[in-house]
């Protein structure tokens, strides 16, 4: 069995894109979301508005958000925005940052439940999210950020992938740094590209929220057809050796309120700590260690042993969780705990120094975690500690719609 098809998408159409298309919703703080939905009416932030986006007293009517949301995607139509096409198709989708270039290819593929190891999953989920994305997917009828995943490559798909590209494209656009190209994929050139896929094994790298959402937006409707919509949701499949992997960094708070002497005291006893002159020269080059910020001064912290012979055990981040944030600052909970957040790298090593200086916090400069680590965890089906990865570029929201109600219910197109 394959696990990839196409779908009759939607692509946003080229004098479209700058209006329409957004960065992935967490890329904002609510106060940029705020601005940039005000400013446009046809951004696509008004389709993806979660409680954070609406006044407080508000809040708690999520049937109003939901109204809001396709209201809002409804006017994107009707402003004759996207281009349809018809027949099944797959995507090729290009995203280029600076040097790097990654190519994915986007359709649909099956909703797995967490034990189906076809797509492998890497992360748990906070349920409270993923039921409103449920609620979003089964009553705006529709989906547009896609959930990414990654495979181990090889020169066969490699190959047919560029034969797909080498066509006109049906997209090209810059939008805040990253240049996206889009070709479309249909009929005899699809069915190489999935059969060139096959059944190989997918591991999600963004998007747990949005699998767990589409997986319970099929358990509610509980369709008996395997070809029903909701029995496939969009996802865009890069390989594995074009992943760009960033790390997510830690800022910890003390509870005791120990003074920056007595914390790095205590740092010491966990590994050696060497004095660094500033942030570069603390910024680890390879796994191991870690740089730490503390009192206005930059260290070298080499990292505990890990606790375990897992490949969740070994990684960087569990060996400062286990060996350091646990015993240290009693950070046990790493992912509801309010005294530990994460800094993406994108978001920069000055943000974390001027937010440690503003209430005295800890930071800690990761090295990233790689695709292979990432791999190895999920075939290991273990979890990774919160904030592991940070996979950039990611793919932005709306340049293409699935829309449920487009396909009937053996997966071909409504007419």
């Amino acid at each position: 069995m394959t696990v990839l098809r196409g779908f009759p998408g939607l692509v946003i159409g080229t004098e479209w894109a700058d209006r329409v298309t957004t960065g992935p919703y967490d890329a904002y703080t609510p106060k940029q979301r705020a601005a940039l939905a005000e400013a446009n009416p046809y951004s696509f932030l008004h389709v993806t508005r979660s409680q954070e986006d609406v006044p407080t007293d508000q809040q708690d009517d999520i049937d109003g958000l939901i109204a809001g949301c396709a209201t809002s995607m409804q006017r994107i139509y009707d402003a004759g925005a996207y281009v349809e096409h018809g027949e099944p198709s797959l995507f090729l989708y290009r995203m280029e940052v600076g040097d790097h270039s990654q190519t994915g290819i986007l359709g649909v593929v099956p909703v797995t439940d967490p034990d189906d190891r076809r797509i492998l999953r890497h992360e748990s989920v906070r349920p409270g999210r993923a039921d409103l994305l449920t609620r979003h997917l089964l009553e705006v009828g529709m989906s547009s950020s896609p959930i990414s995943l990654t495979y181990r490559t090889d020169e066969a798909l490699d190959s047919v992938i560029a034969s797909c590209t080498a066509g006109q494209p049906i997209l090209e656009s810059t939008s805040e740094g990253v240049h996206q190209t889009v070709w479309a994929v249909a009929g005899g050139d699809a069915d190489a590209l999935i059969g060139a896929m096959g059944d190989r094994t997918l591991y999600v790298t963004d998007g747990h929220h949005r699998l767990a959402a589409a997986e319970e937006a099929r358990n509610r409707v509980a369709p008996t057809h395997p070809d029903h919509p909701l029995q496939w949701t969009e996802a865009v499949l890069f390989p594995d050796a074009q992943m760009l992997v960033l790390p997510f960094h830690r800022r910890v708070g003390d509870r005791a309120g120990r003074s920056a002497a007595t914390i790095i005291e205590a740092l010491s006893e966990c590994g050696p700590l060497q004095p660094r002159a500033d942030a570069e020269d603390a910024r680890p080059t390879g796994p191991g260690t870690v740089g730490v910020y503390v009192g206005g001064q930059w260290f070298s912290l080499e990292l505990p042993a890990a606790t375990g012979s897992r490949a969740v055990d070994r990684l960087d981040v569990s060996r400062l969780q286990d060996g350091v944030l646990a015993p240290t600052f009693g950070i046990t909970d790493p992912g509801s705990d309010p005294m530990i957040d994460y800094i993406p790298e994108p978001v920069g090593i000055t943000a974390l120094v001027r937010r440690c200086d503003a209430d005295d916090r800890v930071g800690f400069v990761v090295h990233a975690t790689s695709v292979g680590e990432l791999m190895a965890v999920a075939d290991d089906n273990d979890l990774m500690p919160p904030k592991s990865s940070y996979f950039e570029p990611k793919p932005r929201s709306g340049v293409f719609v699935r829309r449920l109600d487009r396909e009937g219910p053996t997966g071909t197109t409504s007419r």
